[in-house]
């Protein structure tokens, strides 16, 4: 999570594991940043990098007969784009119609809560604004600024360890049911839960050491130190407030990822697996910003062809794009005379906030020594894939923050592609081949692991096969085992892998608690079991630092302990790349992502009743 160094000039998110082969496409559902007014202006979705999230990138696809199938590759915009926007309409918006949304996997829940509730959940339930569950507070689009929304004022002592809130009266879950501290209170001691599978969430309330209701509509949380993101826990992404009546009775786990219940504007309509999510509006929604549109349909498709031709046929309103589809298919007529193009929820030029990484389990033998991890970085020619298979539209990352903030260190230059040195590396940690049968092994243990990573990614799959030819011939047996979304992410979250392959939304000013304290290693988010002394000091001594100037100085020495201890292959931070149906009016690409319930469409152009 992130919060700010002044409580109105920082926005929050935590991180969000993403499938980072999609991390192209991946935007406002997001994960981690806070933002510096008038320093860096962030995105902040998350969760799961490359640079996107949440599902599978396309490779070459192939291109649908018609006109402009003449166009060469490599298309003529500007990283940072918005080309294609529709006339502005005459007169007032209007109500009607859907918008239909691609997801490249199904979401594992709709619990926003549970660990597994990566970006694709947060893209359903939250929308970059709350589409069925809200927070007490929200950050205005333009501004950053932290705004009441179910809390209409709140106040912070002096000392930042006492904040008190106080509830609007007139907020309703979906049910009919008031919205009061009660289920505010319900939500935080859900996550604080050592039960409940929320440990990711539960490492930014650890300094939290009491939460008391003062009366029906007002609470004060008090906390035993001073953090920098206290109060952006309370705004979108985070705290998300369920009512006590509902997922207070039953299994918080188990039994309410299928039956969401939130106080948003849309509610669950129908969920069938395997093919699409709907949320339909509230007719008896509270909150000041109705949304115009009727419908949010989520079609759940996973391979990246498949959802190429239903676009080209219009019948996907918004979709991310993988670096082939931009370059190649998104500059013919069938994508520019239907669709807005923009590459947009990003700090800096039209880069994500987000990044990839393959994760080295140092509980493995394999994995534990940095030699290793660093050879294994050396073994992988990101700059060559990056200009190939990635089309040129991402860059290497040496470390988890924002490439363009203060917190991230410049000097630092990747390792480089150097299999003869790494080679050397490996002799040098005792992996040498004694038995000559062409695998490296070291106290009798062969060099041979699995590589788990999501499947369904053509770029991915280019990317791994590459990567396996220069292992085998370094002597490093590896099998590449793609796995479904909701398996791939038990497999991580149980710590039952050798390597692993995703991303996080990163932060642009975040705390880095969640993914690299070792007191996460067990049950949080620090899947690989990194730590060391002096990493864990830098990280708690941060949370407690106001200065952001002498907060960055932290984090570029902790970015350079994560250069030097390997613990991920860091790989790419890329170009986010949207398309989006020009029938829409009112499509305003923030800092922050979109706000859906801006957009209309005018009624002679509605195409869904």
């Amino acid at each position: 999570m992130i919060e700010p160094l002044c409580y109105h000039d920082i926005a929050f998110t935590r991180y969000r594991m993403i499938d980072w082969t999609l991390l192209p496409f991946w935007s406002n559902y997001m994960h981690t940043f806070t933002f510096r007014r008038g320093l860096w202006m962030a995105l902040c979705i998350a969760a799961i990098a490359l640079a996107g999230c949440g599902g599978s990138p396309s490779g070459n696809t192939p291109s649908a007969a018609g006109e402009g199938d003449n166009v060469a590759d490599g298309g003529t915009d500007a990283p940072n784009v918005h080309l294609g926007a529709p006339e502005v309409a005459t007169g007032d918006p209007v109500e009607g119609d859907w918008i239909v949304i691609r997801l490249s996997a199904e979401p594992k829940t709709l619990n926003p809560h549970l660990e597994g509730a990566g970006a694709y959940t947060q893209r359903v339930v939250d929308g970059n604004g709350g589409n069925i569950f809200e927070t007490l507070l929200v950050r205005d689009k333009k501004t950053l600024e932290i705004q009441p929304h179910i809390a209409e004022r709140w106040e912070v002592s002096e000392d930042h360890l006492t904040y008190t809130f106080y509830l609007r009266k007139d907020v309703k879950f979906s049910d009919g049911v008031p919205l009061t501290a009660h289920d505010l209170l319900f939500t935080y001691e859900a996550i604080r839960n050592p039960a409940n599978d929320t440990a990711d969430k539960r490492s930014y309330l650890t300094d939290f050491e009491s939460a008391t209701i003062l009366d029906d509509y007002t609470i004060q949380f008090k906390a035993s130190k001073p953090y920098f993101l206290h109060l952006a826990l309370f705004t979108e992404g985070f705290l998300s407030i369920l009512p006590k009546h509902i997922y207070g009775e039953g299994n918080f786990n188990e039994d309410f990822g299928r039956t969401p219940v939130g106080s948003g504007p849309y509610l669950l309509k129908e969920w069938n697996t395997g093919q699409r999510i709907v949320i339909t509006k509230r007719d008896d929604y509270w909150g000041p910003k109705k949304p115009w549109v009727n419908e949010i349909h989520y079609k759940i498709i996973t391979d990246n062809n498949a959802a190429l031709q239903l676009l080209r046929r219009q019948e996907i309103d918004e979709m991310r794009l993988t670096s082939e589809q931009w370059m190649r298919h998104a500059v013919k007529p069938d994508i520019t005379n239907h669709y807005q193009k923009l590459t947009l929820y990003s700090p800096v030029d039209g880069y994500a906030a987000s990044f990839g990484w393959i994760g080295w389990n140092a509980k493995r033998p394999y994995f534990s020594d940095n030699r290793v991890r660093k050879a294994m970085t050396m073994l992988l020619d990101r700059k060559t894939i990056g200009e190939t298979i990635y089309r040129g539209l991402v860059r290497i990352v040496t470390g988890s923050k924002f490439p363009d903030s203060p917190a991230y260190d410049k000097s630092i230059e990747p390792w480089p592609y150097d299999p003869e040195g790494a080679k050397k590396l490996l002799d040098e940690a005792g992996w040498i081949d004694s038995d000559q049968d062409g695998v490296r092994d070291k106290d009798g243990v062969p060099f041979r692991f699995q590589w788990i990573f999501p499947a369904g990614s053509p770029e991915y799959e280019q990317l791994a096969t590459v990567y396996k030819e220069q292992l085998d011939k370094a002597g490093i047996d590896v099998t590449l085992r793609p796995l479904e979304w909701a398996t791939f992410l038990e497999s991580v979250t149980k710590r039952s892998f050798d390597a692993c392959s995703m991303g996080w939304v990163s932060e642009f000013e975040g705390d880095p608690y969640q993914i690299w304290h070792s007191s996460q290693t067990e049950s949080g988010s620090n899947y690989v079991g990194f730590g060391t002394a002096e990493s864990d000091k830098i990280i708690e001594d941060a949370r407690q630092e106001f200065d952001p100037e002498k907060r960055a100085a932290l984090y570029r020495r902790f970015h350079a302990i994560l250069h030097e201890e390997q613990p991920y292959t860091f790989l790419y931070n890329s170009k986010r790349k949207v398309v989006i149906s020009n029938r829409f009016q009112n499509v305003i690409p923030y800092t922050l992502g979109f706000d859906m319930r801006e957009w209309w469409v005018p009624t002679d152009q509605q195409r869904y009743k």
